[in-house]
């Protein structure tokens, strides 16, 4: 047999088949976990009704860097939730880079105005996303001779994150969960760094409301956020169920309260043209990913740590579990015996250790918004940050190798083996998948048929549902009093949206390649801030 014909009548087949069967499961998986998620989160969560001392203790951390425009907006929303007041916390975690970064970028104004126009990109990192199309405008406005002092004054007149988050804490109205700022000296790392530093000062934070970390840690959990997230009011009163009836059903405090994150904030518009068009794809793309995979796998886990199937059963249909850190309750016991939130990433890190110590992991009724991308740049940073969080499981194994786990070495060599096919998969399975299509022509009439259902089902089938779900699921969520999250509208060219939809696996692609590219080269990655 020629390669070619291998080629088209085993390996196409193959590929074929995998597209099939994959667009049916993530279509089963969103549409499940969409109706399970629209059911619970009708329900009123009990956590708080049996009086305080039988809720646990729950600290909110919001780490934040250049988040200017929306800190105030953010604290406001956290402390609004309703929850006992003597039991819980708002952190917001400052950092020192912040203020160190900005004597570098004062240098390079001069450059930056020497070029006309001044565009919103370059502007990336001086100033907060949502203010660098603004300050540009402002820049452009004026005469050549003149730029560089007004972008100078613009610039020095920004405040940081640390001041407003100050002022604001200055000024707090009466009511609300306490608010605690911390600010982190310039150590380096990223958000596990500033997580781990408010870990290590849980004392200062809960000390005032009578708590002590011999006596409660058992009964304590360390909620991570994103900075531009907004909560569901009920937030801490579904945690604090879920947490008490997992101890019920199971005798044992869950380890991981996974909180839904539903990117439908729509804080800043899409660009135009096919730039934003494959935005917009992305868009329904992560929602897609938070039902058909985040949500579905936790819920997964937790039917087969129940269930009486057989381990050797078990092991194989057992998932790795991706946390996501808006939204992330974790056991303060199960922080600790980690050693604190892993760099690069504190959630995909703490999602795979937990799973592969078999631990206990759960979900929360109900769900959290927070924004999809609007450019290019911070989209391809976030996935190829996240493909190298997920690239090595065999070191997070490693670094979890001395704690006593619930899963067997075959159970734990699975999860990782499973773990690097995800990871191939996302790598080659697009342009393999594709070539597969383009072949099928000639591979049969028959698998003609396959790949148009394949390829119909996977994309725009899966994309309409989708954006029909987005207002129902947007619906479900109820915002604190004072914030009201801008509805997802609909696309302007829903058609082209949904025609467009089976390119969306190669905008994945972009960010672990050009990461690839750069190591093959010798290139030092920075990973930086994940501009959205």
């Amino acid at each position: 047999m020629t390669a070619a014909e291998m080629w088209l009548q085993t390996t196409v087949p193959v590929l074929l088949t995998l597209l099939l069967a994959r667009a049916l499961w993530a279509l089963i998986a969103v549409e499940v976990c969409a109706r399970w998620f629209l059911a619970s989160a009708g329900s009123t969560p009990i956590g708080t009704q049996a009086g305080k001392d039988a809720v646990p203790w729950l600290v909110v951390l919001l780490p934040m860097l250049r988040e200017q425009t929306i800190a105030e907006e953010t604290v406001t929303a956290f402390r609004a939730l309703d929850y006992p007041r003597d039991r819980a916390a708002v952190v917001v975690i400052t950092t020192e880079r912040e203020v160190s970064a900005r004597a570098g970028h004062r240098d390079r104004l001069a450059a930056l105005t020497a070029h006309a126009p001044l565009e919103e990109g370059q502007l990336r990192g001086l100033f907060p996303a949502a203010r660098c199309r603004k300050v540009a405008e402002t820049v452009n406005a004026e005469r050549p001779a003149d730029r560089l002092r007004v972008l100078t004054e613009l610039f020095d007149a920004e405040p940081t994150t640390a001041d407003i988050v100050t002022a604001l804490a200055a000024r707090l109205p009466d009511g609300g969960l306490p608010l605690v700022h911390l600010h982190q000296p310039d150590v380096g790392g990223r958000k596990a760094g500033q997580l781990n530093f408010a870990l290590d000062r849980l004392q200062r934070v809960l000390g005032p409301l009578g708590w002590r970390e011999d006596e409660h840690a058992d009964d304590t959990y360390a909620v991570v956020y994103d900075a531009d997230a907004a909560p569901d009011r009920r937030t801490l009163q579904a945690f604090a169920a879920e947490a008490t009836a997992h101890r019920t059903r199971t005798r044992h405090a869950p380890a991981l309260i996974q909180q839904q994150r539903l990117p439908l904030l729509a804080r800043r518009p899409f660009p135009a043209g096919p730039v934003g068009l494959l935005l917009e794809g992305e868009w329904a793309y992560q929602l897609r990913r938070s039902l058909g995979i985040e949500l579905a796998r936790v819920r997964l886990h937790r039917f087969l740590a129940a269930s009486r199937l057989p381990e050797p059963v078990r092991m194989w249909l057992r998932p790795m579990v991706y946390a996501v850190g808006c939204g992330m309750a974790i056991h303060l016991p199960a922080v600790r015996a980690l050693g604190g939130f892993p760099e690069p990433m504190e959630d995909l890190g703490t999602g795979h250790r937990l799973s592969l110590l078999g631990a206990d992991l759960t979900t929360s009724t109900v769900a959290v918004l927070d924004e999809p991308y609007t450019e290019p740049s911070g989209l391809a940073n976030l996935h190829a940050l996240a493909f190298t969080a997920s690239a090595r499981p065999d070191r997070h194994a490693a670094a979890v190798a001395h704690l006593p786990s619930a899963l067997s070495r075959p159970a734990r060599v699975v999860l990782v083996a499973r773990e690097w096919a995800d990871e191939a998969a996302w790598l080659l399975g697009a342009p393999l998948i594709a070539a597969a299509v383009l072949s099928s022509w000639w591979a049969g009439p028959a698998w003609t048929a396959v790949a148009a259902a394949g390829v119909l089902l996977h994309g725009p089938v899966a994309t309409a549902r989708l954006l029909a779900l987005a207002p129902v699921l947007h619906a479900a969520v109820t915002p604190p009093p004072g914030l009201t999250p801008l509805p997802r509208t609909s696309p302007a060219h829903l058609a082209s949206l949904v025609a467009a939809s089976p390119f969306q696996p190669f905008v994945r692609l972009a960010g672990p390649w050009q990461l690839i590219f750069a190591k093959a080269a010798g290139r030092h990655r920075g990973f930086g801030k994940t501009e959205r």
